[in-house]
């Protein structure tokens, strides 16, 4: 019987296998069938295909002639003790051929030459040159570097806090003050005038007269070259308008030189600097190797290993991106023949990553064996809990998954290696000095203090650790001086005497004493043991902090020589004498002589100075810092750490930017000392290597317009306009965004032009390229934000990828194969299933069957058995063709022919068009108006020509609203109604229109023009300089009048005027103008650091950690009370004028942050740094940074156009119509208030020398942008690294 049943068994089975290859014979050819309805037709032409490219002229980026090559290298080699690269040469050719340049190259590569070509050239002319940097801090170390480059008698410098040779031949300043005198140049045509006609640009006597007493610095017609350093904050959200104002105001006669990080829409950016400056504009990009080529590692806990597979692969890598977007090896070199043979650089299809950029092996097996482990702790865990009735675990898969993902972030957390053990593995592979970058300031100093402390234990017992208090700071006098207090310093008799010559102290013209050489002491590289000996103090004993035993230890434990340490020693000493209010505290100084720094905004800057000098002397061999380092400062280093790949920015926690990583890796690798910099990624409890490649690989995003209009730019566009509102609305037209918008809509209307004239197309091609058409405005739009189907990374991705195959032919050839298969398969497995089914369906029953019943019930389970696996294999199919990249493309397809726009409208027309070729020939029907299958997509992929594909639109850049130029202008059209309002401008003749009224400009609107603050309107109403002269803010007084009628009082009565309420003069004298010169009476009677305090208010945001403002109004004196209650009101009014006139609240800011007010009254007052330093209780750094944005505040209030007393006094009859500008006493205690706070340690480092002039108005800028910089350490601090 079991023989029986066995050989039954067996029979069944091989008639089963009989008739499941006849389904599949039965299913091939069913699909042959139905290929018949899409019979392959070939198209009579070749293709549609038209590239539309951007207006960029191709000859931005053609190669000169051999002869001006040539000539260029005679002309610029000599400056240079090194070969010049053939880029920087190329670069150099243009500039002695007169064109505007940009160029592009990584961090590293040698830009600066490019500007110091572009110095040299203008001085050769016989002219003078500018180069501007985004930061003070860049600035003052520019200044140093040219200076022994050209000479301290030829270069000048000028930023918000300290004006040296003002108009020398080459000048170094901050992009603000650029962009502030260009706004005022007094000589030459700015780029605002090309095409317009120059009799609307005529200035009457009266105008010439003024525009003559004009500051002279503002005359730029001797000036023929500005180089723009760090252009690419053009794109910076806040400041970016800066630089793009200074392209468009800039003097035709002046060449323009642009250095910037890479790019992926430099060429739009030099094809609009060429529309806007009428100059031919050439894009210079670094071509090749880097100099020094970078290595990328990844570090754990356990590994410390290449990142790449390809161990040279990277950004800035001997084989750059493997050819990935064109960067890097595009044709294999012999060596790595044996490398793609064995699979390891060849690229996946569907735009993956080539093979070499995929995680090292070592990396893998170590997240594989991460993942094992886990995978038996989980399953440990199943087999340990009980089962139910039906023999399943109760752990469900999702609580499986959620364990999972617990073990993994507690693996990731574990394998987050020490700081100690990055350094002794970076000590191992020789990668020291080293710069770790980490987005916290408590996270450096944590760091500094934690490797310190360990290198401290690792050998040497307490009881041989020298006593830093006792035998530094407290022990045999050394020689210390009575320190600095307010501004001055005066030397004593000490115990050892120093040189004359080095206290030798400058005196400005503000009597202000500085040291001359400080700086050149800081920043000079020949402070060596020759220095040490000759400032060794006398009489100190071998114990003491300076004896060979103590130097000795820090030379065994940390990271320097004993004489690199000795060096360190007598630099400590010398500072902390000098400087003894901001002296270096012990844990500092232990850190500094064991090679260890800290580098971030929130420490003094002469102490910032001090470590930037030790590292580039190599006398300091770790350096935590945070972002900003990598934004300029010349600190270059062997090895850069990323210690974070996150960053907490708008949305939260997010992984940084591909550029921010690329500026930061970049700092590794000294040119002439290092062949190969390293640039080590750290493993974090959140995110592993893989996120590190995808970091690196990611495209960087491109520039994108941040031009905003201000109340300073309306006033002076106004003046330079003759009153005229022609020079405004060109100046919105050349904004970069306006050009971009304009330039979209052109090649739009091209794409569509060239597609609707192809008559000899087939409709298949006509479809495929309005399709690619549609999906590449979407990317765009989805780039910029204005997609309505959302604008997440991964849609943007997705869209990238879809584009990126329509784009190539051959990629979409594969995609179409790809999908073919995948569809076959599919209809292969569904035949399968249904001839499964149909024999359980025909089986006969079981009682009928002659048979065991035992064997019967075989039987059946077999097949259910069979039938269920089947339809395993269905849905594993269906989801690999709803996987595939033809179905999501016909996805995204109808998505797009959803929307209402005129790209759906020529995707569905050509669509239709498409569909009725096909129906007249009778092949087959298809429905009008249906959706795209991704079988009849993939359909015509097969019948269109794939040859010379290529995107239809420029991709690299994100596309701005396409009212983006209405709303500028809107704008600023709200701006000039709101100065109107105020008096600032008033019209001197009517007309229907406002573009085509005139207007002058009234002293307060000078006054306006004339600051740097970010709404100078405001500042200008709280100190009583204007006030609402047409009454625009009635509706205010209508509120107050319904409190009083409720029995609500007003606080802010005028009991002290002179005129009474019942009288008719008073009565007919506008609020706001009464209100106005209450606020200047009380105004004029505080003294000068009250008047500190109460501009601190106007300028200086809240802390995140800061007192209510109740708490802060207490802190107040009587006056300043008086006076802010006042400002409040004028604050009400001007908020209420600025939401009428729908004006922009980014732009129409007003704050009143009483937080900083009493600190700075006490600093203004003379209190000492100390004393300052405990009432703040804010970091060193943050504090002086507080104290010179208010100090350049009053410098600018101070130098504002004087105007005489008598335009103020109120009479209490006159009625004023404008805006009377600062009142002269106001003006008078600002400028009393800076002299008082500009004092050491507020005051820049920097040597005031003989010459140092006054600041102007030109010389003064707004701290806010430069503060919004340095604020971005503060992000992260309440997580420390």
């Amino acid at each position: 019987m079991n023989s029986l049943s066995w050989l039954m068994t067996l029979l069944l089975h091989a008639l089963y296998i009989r008739h499941h290859a006849s389904a599949h014979r039965l299913t091939a050819a069913f699909s042959s069938l139905q290929s018949r309805h899409w019979t392959s037709r070939k198209s009579s032409s070749s293709s549609l295909y038209v590239k539309i490219a951007a207006d960029v002229d191709d000859s931005n980026t053609s190669v000169h002639d051999d002869a001006a090559t040539d000539h260029a290298r005679e002309q610029l080699q000599k400056y240079f003790p090194f070969p010049l690269d053939s880029w920087q040469i190329a670069a150099g050719t243009s500039l002695l051929a007169e064109h505007n340049v940009i160029v592009c190259a990584p961090t590293g590569a040698g830009k600066t030459v490019v500007g110091e070509m572009a110095l040299h050239i203008a001085m050769e002319r016989n002219t003078k040159a500018i180069y501007t940097t985004p930061l003070k801090a860049l600035s003052n170390q520019k200044f140093g570097e040219m200076r022994q480059i050209f000479g301290g008698d030829k270069v000048g410098l000028s930023t918000g806090d300290i004006s040296i040779r003002r108009g020398a031949d080459v000048t170094i300043m901050t992009t603000e003050v650029y962009r502030n005198m260009a706004w005022r140049a007094k000589t030459g045509q700015s780029n605002l005038a090309n095409g317009i006609e120059q009799d609307d640009i005529q200035m009457d006597n009266s105008q010439l007269l003024e525009s003559a007493r004009m500051d002279e610095f503002a005359d730029l017609s001797s000036n023929s070259i500005v180089v723009l350093d760090e252009f690419h904050y053009m794109g910076q959200k806040g400041r970016g308008s800066t630089w793009e104002e200074s392209v468009i105001f800039t003097p035709q006669h002046t060449q323009i030189v642009g250095l910037s990080a890479t790019l992926p829409n430099a060429h739009r950016l030099a094809a609009w600097m060429e529309s806007v400056t009428g100059r031919k504009s050439v894009l210079v990009e670094a071509g090749g190797k880097r100099p020094v080529p970078l290595k990328y590692y990844f570090a754990s806990k356990r590994d410390f290993s290449p990142l790449f597979r390809d161990v040279a692969a990277g950004p800035g890598a001997d084989h750059g991106l493997l050819g990935l977007r064109g960067d890097g090896i595009t044709k294999t070199p012999k060596k790595l023949k044996d490398m793609k043979v064995k699979g390891k650089i060849t690229a996946d299809d569907n735009n993956a990553l080539p093979r070499g950029l995929e995680l090292h092996p070592t990396l893998q097996s170590s997240l594989e064996r991460r993942l094992a482990s886990i995978d038996r702790r989980i399953q440990k865990i199943v087999e340990r809990e009980s089962y139910d009735d039906y023999g399943g675990s109760f752990i469900s898969g999702r609580e499986k998954r959620r364990m999972k993902d617990n073990m993994l972030k507690a693996e990731l957390k574990k394998s987050v290696p020490s700081i100690s053990t990055l350094i002794r593995r970076l000590q191992e592979n020789d990668l020291l000095p080293a710069i770790f970058f980490i987005f916290s300031r408590k996270g450096c100093d944590n760091a500094a203090q934690v490797l310190c402390e360990t290198l401290k234990s690792a050998d040497e017992p307490k009881d041989k650790m020298p006593n830093i208090k006792k035998k530094f700071r407290k022990g045999k006098k050394i020689g210390r001086g009575k320190g600095r207090a307010r501004g001055r310093r005066t030397s004593n008799n000490n115990d050892w005497d120093l040189n004359e010559d080095e206290l030798a102290m400058v005196q400005d013209v503000h009597g202000r004493n500085f040291r001359a050489d400080l700086l050149d002491q800081l920043l000079s590289d020949d402070f060596d043991s020759s220095n040490t000996d000759r400032f060794k103090p006398t009489g100190v004993y071998d114990d003491s902090f300076l004896s060979d035993e103590n130097i000795q230890y820090y030379a065994d434990v940390g990271l320097l020589t004993f004489d690199e340490v000795k060096k360190v020693a007598f630099r400590v000493l010398k500072f902390n004498m000098e400087n003894e209010e901001i002296e270096f505290s012990n844990d500092t100084v232990e850190q500094i002589l064991c090679g260890i720094g800290s580098h971030h905004a929130g420490l003094l800057p002469a102490h910032k100075a001090f470590t930037e000098t030790l590292y580039r002397l190599e006398l300091m061999k770790v350096v935590f810092a945070t972002e900003t380092l990598a934004a300029g400062i010349n600190m270059p280093a062997r090895t850069t750490i990323i210690a974070s790949m996150a960053k907490r920015g708008d949305k939260g926690m997010e992984l940084l930017e591909t550029s921010n990583m690329l500026q930061m890796a970049g700092r590794a690798g000294r040119r002439g000392m290092d062949t190969q910099g390293a640039c080590v990624v750290a493993a974090t409890p959140f995110e592993g290597p893989e996120d590190a490649i995808t970091i690196l690989t990611n495209e960087i995003k491109p520039v994108v317009s941040q031009f905003t209009p201000s109340f300073a730019l309306a006033v002076n566009l106004v003046e330079r306009g003759s009153g005229k509102l022609d020079l405004a609305r060109s100046m919105v037209q050349k904004s970069f965004a306006a050009w971009e918008s304009r330039q979209r809509e052109e090649e739009m209307e091209s794409a569509l032009g060239v597609m609707d004239n192809q008559d000899n197309s087939s409709p298949e091609d006509q479809f495929l390229n309005v399709l690619q058409l549609a999906l590449e405005k979407e990317l765009i739009e989805a780039r910029t934000g204005t997609s309505p189907t959302g604008t997440s990374k991964g849609k943007i991705s997705k869209l990238a990828a879809l584009v990126d195959i329509l784009a190539d032919g051959k990629k979409l050839k594969k995609v179409s194969k790809r999908h073919s298969g995948c569809a076959q398969m599919l209809e292969l497995e569904q035949s399968t299933l249904k001839y499964l089914e149909r024999e359980l369906r025909e089986r006969p029953d079981d009682n009928d069957l002659d048979l065991p019943v035992d064997m019967i019930d075989n039987e059946k389970s077999e097949l259910l058995a069979e039938i269920k696996t089947q339809r395993q294999r269905v849905l594993k199919g269906e989801r690999e063709v709803n996987d595939s990249m033809m179905s999501v493309i016909a996805k995204v397809a109808n998505n797009r022919m959803n929307a209402e726009d005129e790209t759906a409208e020529a995707l569905k027309n050509t669509l239709a068009s498409v569909r009725e070729s096909y129906n007249s020939e009778g092949s087959f029907i298809l429905q009008e108006g249906g959706i795209l299958e991704p079988g009849e997509l993939n359909f015509y992929v097969k019948n269109c020509s794939k040859k010379n594909r290529a995107p239809l639109l420029a991709l690299t850049t994100y596309a701005p609203s396409e009212d983006a130029e209405d709303e500028n202008w809107s704008q600023t059209l709200a701006i000039l109604n709101v100065l109107e309002s105020y008096g600032c401008i008033v019209k001197a003749t009517e007309s229907e229109s406002a573009d085509s009224s005139t207007y002058y400009v009234s002293s307060g609107g000078t006054h306006v023009g004339g600051l740097g603050m970010d709404n100078s309107l405001w500042t200008l109403t709280a100190l009583g300089g204007a006030f609402d002269v047409a009454y625009e803010s009635a509706e205010l007084d209508k509120f107050q009048d319904a409190l009083s009628f409720l029995g609500i009082e007003d606080d802010s009565n005028d009991e002290d005027d002179e005129i009474e309420e019942d009288s008719d003069d008073f009565v007919n004298i506008p609020k706001p103008q009464r209100e106005s010169e209450k606020l200047v009476k009380e105004l004029c009677e505080l003294s000068a650091s009250e008047m500190a305090g109460y501009v601190s208010a106007l300028v200086i945001d809240a802390p995140r950690n800061s007192d209510s403002a109740i708490a802060s109004f207490q802190k107040l004196t009587y006056n300043q009370q008086r006076v802010v209650q006042g400002a409040l009101l004028a604050m009400e009014r001007l908020n209420e004028v600025q939401r009428k006139f729908s004006l922009d609240d980014s732009i129409g800011k007003s704050q009143l942050e009483l937080n900083a007010c009493d600190v700075v009254t006490r600093w203004a007052a003379g209190d000492s740094w100390s004393d300052v330093l405990l009432m703040s209780g804010a970091a060193p750094g943050d504090l002086v940074r507080t104290l010179s944005r208010c100090l350049d505040a009053l410098k600018q209030l101070g130098n504002v156009p004087y105007i005489p007393a008598r335009g103020f006094d109120g009479d209490g009859v006159t009625i004023r119509t404008e805006a009377s500008g600062l009142h002269p006493r106001i003006r008078a205690l600002c400028r009393d208030a800076a002299a008082e706070m500009d004092r050491y340690p507020v005051k820049d480092i920097m040597p005031f020398e003989e010459d140092t002039e006054e600041d102007t108005e030109e010389d003064t800028e707004d701290d806010s942008s430069e503060e919004a910089e340095e604020e971005k350490e503060n992000s992260d601090d309440k997580e420390v690294a």
